[in-house]
């Protein structure tokens, strides 16, 4: 079978081409050409690739090659385009155009209004420049001129505070930087000289040792141990209180003999004092109870399953839409028999009298304890 020449498979293989693939003015595809740059101009953000702006615009000054747009470009305002959205990229120069000319502070402007004004007026020109029609554009563009053109004085002056602020944030970071730069060699130094006298010492120590005699050796063995001495010592008394314990077991065993009050199983145990006793483990208290032991079942009346019926919940017994769910109508009978029981023997203004969670014979017994203390104290 023959394949029609527009048919699916065919054009599958085929790669899509895109405008970003291609130079409008050349028609060369990226395809063929991997190191092929496209370049702008701020004039009118027409993008081309790099050959063709070397070949039209290298002689000097040209009209843009695109059509209908009348714009005379220079090779030095080609540049590349940070963004890959040319609007996004035409905005953000504006703005920053916009920005070198309405460069004041808050505190140039009296009031917080004022300066809140001020960036209200700015923000509407920028609007008028990215967004607005032709005649819109043109009357914020001569605004921008006759703002720049009058305060053209204040303007330099905020940007020369400007450079210096940023210089003065940029000595403020460097200077940072090199503290913390000073501060790990410091670091390294001072574990660099650790490290070497602990070398000397130890080099002292293998000196002493060697021009010295026996008992300075000794000496200078037991300075070395350091820790272990108070671990010998604590070990060394612990032995001599197993020893004497030893020995009273055996002198008293003689009359433990004749009265017939030792046993057997003593002779020959040793016996540390000091020693902590050794906890058995709790025994286990059966399973977790999460409610603490708190019981559940009502002490002033009982429920019986299936017993207690009302003639508003038997209609709805039988009703599919109630039964398919799995609801339980005991379970409404528990909690209605609940709420009916739940305020008997609860009265509000004993409660209100006595304070909830006391009783009045309570309440009796802490006033007269007060009543016969009074209000004097006795201090220590």
């Amino acid at each position: 079978m023959s394949r029609k020449p527009g048919s699916t498979s065919a054009s599958a293989g085929a790669p899509a081409i895109s405008t970003e693939d291609m130079c409008p003015v050349c028609k060369t595809m990226r395809y063929l050409n991997k190191d092929m740059e496209f370049l702008i101009n701020p004039e009118c953000y027409h993008s081309m690739c790099v050959n063709c702006v070397n070949r039209l615009f290298n002689d000097g000054p040209n009209q843009c090659p695109y059509a209908g747009c009348h714009r005379t470009l220079r090779r030095k305002g080609f540049r590349s385009a940070f963004f890959g959205d040319l609007a996004v990229e035409r905005e953000v120069d504006i703005r920053r155009r916009v920005a070198a000319v309405f460069n004041q502070v808050e505190d140039d402007f009296e009031t917080l209004d004022d300066y809140n004004n001020y960036l209200q007026m700015v923000e509407d020109l920028t609007f008028d420049l990215v967004n607005g029609s032709d005649a819109r554009r043109r009357q914020a563009e001569a605004t921008l001129q006759q703002w720049e053109a009058e305060h053209r004085a204040e303007i330099e002056r905020n940007r020369r505070a400007g450079r210096d602020a940023d210089d003065a944030a940029r000595r403020r970071i460097a200077a940072e930087r090199e503290a913390a730069r000073q501060r790990r060699v410091d670091a390294l130094r001072e574990a660099e000289q650790e490290k070497l006298d602990r070398a000397r010492s130890r080099e002292a120590e293998l000196d002493s040792l060697a021009s010295a005699g026996p008992d300075s050796a000794s000496r200078v063995q037991l300075k070395r141990r350091g820790g272990q001495v108070a671990a010998q010592r604590a070990l060394d008394a612990a032995v001599g209180a197993a020893e004497a314990a030893s020995g009273g077991a055996s002198g008293g065993g003689g009359a433990g003999g004749a009265s017939g009050v030792g046993g057997a199983s003593d002779v020959g145990r040793l016996s540390i004092r000091g020693l902590k006793e050794k906890k058995k483990p709790a025994a286990s208290e059966g399973p977790y109870d999460p409610f603490g032991g708190l019981e559940f079942t009502p002490s002033r009346y009982r429920v019986l399953p299936g017993v207690h019926t009302h003639p508003g919940i038997e209609k709805y017994k039988s009703d599919p839409a109630h039964v398919t769910g799995g609801y339980d109508f005991d379970d409404y009978t528990a909690r209605a028999m609940f709420e009916a029981f739940a305020g008997l023997a609860v009265f509000v203004e004993d409660e209100k009298e006595v304070g909830v969670g006391l009783s009045a014979s309570e309440v009796t017994a802490i006033s007269a304890g007060i009543a016969a203390v009074g209000d004097k104290m006795d201090l220590d």
